[in-house]
């Protein structure tokens, strides 16, 4: 007789702790969410309605509908702007370099950091320090040293007398490139390591039981273990290809020459500068390169979460 009441008092506790949890969720998520409406949705269908109209002077300065006019004048302007090939090569350039230079040295240094072997702690302040430093600074000193350490360097030691990094024409592209490799790379350090860190110690300690040294280690272990944190990465890469204005802004403000410029930098640079009239033109041109890159990034996390279950199982 008892026995019933007992399961009736556990079933009813039970749904009273399942109604407070659900409760705590919903509460939890409100703000994300809120800010996610206010500051994603919000943001972008304001642009995208924007990309649909213009800005009429004579009518008292408002934007009226102006159906795909704009996305007309872009495509007109893709095929006739003569330095538009050179931008798009530049972001490809520059998200390539990030992948292949980037991520693997990181990943290397992050193993490094994780296993404590000697200086790793020095090496992580050093690393982590361009993170925590205003950008603006980062570009004051190291345009210092491009400009005035490397040349009396070479002067020094070689006897040569060569023009600052980023005045030449030869080293700029390649001294910038160098420069984003190297601001992003503590970041991306940080959380590798992090990742590397939650790494279970049991499958360490079989691995070294079976022999194996770091090399192997790192490429049959830890890789594998972090590897949904790598795919991550490689997902925001590519979703930043358009968007990644290398710097430039901070290193020469609207003036950035057209042979070092990025797709991002451009569009940064003109909804800076620009006015009421042309931020429909710039609206169609963001709306353009979401609909480009948007295929690319699910392909990408669809192909990655694919190896990720492959390599996990």
């Amino acid at each position: 007789m008892n026995k019933p009441k007992a399961e009736k008092k556990a079933k009813s506790a039970f749904s009273r702790m399942e109604v407070s949890n659900r409760i705590f969720y919903a509460v939890m998520l409100i703000f994300p969410i809120a800010q996610f409406l206010v500051f994603y949705v919000g943001v972008n269908i304001n642009s995208i309605s924007l990309a649909f109209r213009e800005y009429q002077f004579d009518e008292g300065g408002a934007y009226t509908f102006a159906g795909l006019q704009n996305f007309r004048n872009l495509f007109r302007n893709l095929f006739t702007m003569n330095y538009a090939p050179t931008l798009l090569k530049n972001s490809l350039i520059l998200y390539f370099c990030g992948l292949c230079v980037g991520v693997p040295l990181a990943l290397f240094f992050s193993y490094y950091i994780y296993k404590k072997s000697p200086c790793s702690k020095i090496f992580r302040v050093i690393l982590f320090l361009p993170s925590i430093i205003s950008s603006i600074v980062m570009v004051i000193i190291f345009r210092y040293f491009a400009e005035r350490a490397v040349p009396e360097l070479v002067r020094i030691f070689f006897g040569k007398e060569i023009p600052g990094l980023l005045e030449n024409s030869e080293t700029i592209f390649g001294t910038l490139i160098f420069y984003n490799l190297f601001i992003n790379f503590g970041g991306n350090v940080l959380l590798y390591t992090g990742a590397m860190a939650a790494i279970d110690e049991s499958c360490v300690e079989a691995a070294k039981l079976d022999g194996a040294g770091y090399f192997r280690e790192f490429f049959f272990i830890t890789i594998p273990q972090i590897f949904p944190t790598i795919a991550t990465f490689l997902v925001v890469g590519m979703a930043g290809i358009f968007v990644n204005e290398m710097n430039l802004y901070a290193f020469f403000g609207p003036d950035a020459e057209t042979a070092v410029s990025t797709i991002g930098y451009m569009l940064f640079r003109d909804t800076l500068e620009g006015t009421v009239s042309n931020y429909p033109y710039l609206s169609a041109f963001g709306l353009f390169l979401t609909v480009v890159s948007l295929p690319l990034v699910i392909g990408v996390k669809v192909g990655l979460d694919r190896v990720s279950r492959a390599i996990l199982d």
